[in-house]
C-alpha cells in the first residue's frame, strides 16, 4: 500500500511523528511525503532509517516531495551505502545502550549569575574535553541552542567535540524561536523525536 501525505505546514515533531505512525502500519510499504525544507527532509530520512527503509528525494518548486520505501523493494547501489546521517542512531544500536548523551536544556550552567554560568558551561563542556571523555552526542533544545549562536563562546568546544565524533545537535523548532535555524549547519538541526531517540537509548544522561 503507499500513503500519500501532505506535511506542509506542520511544527517540528510533526511530520516526523506523522511519518512514524504512517510506517508503523505494515501494510504501508511505501510513503509519498511533501514537506517544507531540506531540513524537514533530512529529519524524514533520519527516521526512515530506523525502520531499514530507503528514501529519494526531489525538490519541486518551493517544497520537496520525499519518498521512504520499505527494504525489500527494489533500491539502488548508492541507496543502500548511504552512511548514516548525522544525528541518527545506526541500525545495530537500535534497542542498545548507546552511552552518555549530554542535554543542554539552557545555555547556562545552573541558575546564578547569566553571564558566570555561562562561562562555566563552557569550562564544564572544555575539561570533559581535555580529560578524554566522549558523548555519545550533545543535544541541546530550548535556550540551550543559544551555544551554537556564531558569536558564541561554547561553540569552539562544541565543535572541537563534533570534530572527534560526537553528534553536536539542535532542536529545529528551539532555534527558529530564537532566530538562529539559519546560522547553524543543516546537519546540526535536529528534531524533538530524534532527540526523544537519544535520550531513552542511553546508557547515562547528564543535563544541566
Amino acid at each position: 500500500m503507499i500513503s500519500k501525505v501532505d506535511l506542509r505546514g506542520l511544527v517540528c515533531p510533526e511530520p516526523v511523528l506523522a511519518t512514524k505512525k504512517l510506517l508503523d502500519d505494515p501494510e504501508v510499504e511505501r510513503v509519498e511525503a511533501l514537506v517544507d525544507d531540506d531540513v524537514c527532509v533530512n529529519n524524514l530520512q533520519r527516521l526512515s532509517r530506523t525502520f531499514g527503509a530507503c528514501t529519494r528525494v526531489r525538490q519541486l518548486d518551493g517544497f520537496f516531495e520525499i519518498v521512504i520505501e520499505r527494504a525489500g523493494r527494489e533500491a539502488t547501489a548508492q541507496e543502500q551505502s548511504q552512511e548514516p546521517l548525522p544525528g541518527e542512531l545506526k541500525a545495530e544500536t537500535q534497542g542498545q545502550k548507546v552511552g552518555t548523551v549530554i542535554f543542554l536544556a539552557k545555555d547556562t550552567f545552573g541558575d546564578g549569575d547569566p553571564e558566570f554560568s555561562r562561562t562555566l558551561v563552557n569550562l564544564f563542556l572544555q575539561t570533559a574535553l581535555d580529560s578524554g571523555h566522549r558523548p555519545r552526542a550533545i543535544l541541546m533544545a530550548n535556550s540551550g541552542v543559544k551555544l551554537m549562536a556564531p558569536d558564541s563562546q561554547v561553540l569552539k568546544v562544541l565543535n572541537d567535540f563534533k570534530e572527534r565524533g560526537c553528534e553536536v545537535l539542535a532542536c529545529g523548532l528551539c532555534l527558529e524561536f530564537y532566530g538562529l535555524k539559519d546560522k547553524v549547519p543543516k546537519e546540526q538541526i535536529t528534531n524533538m523525536f530524534a532527540i526523544c531517540e537519544y535520550l531513552f537509548a542511553a546508557d547515562k544522561v547528564l543535563q544541566f
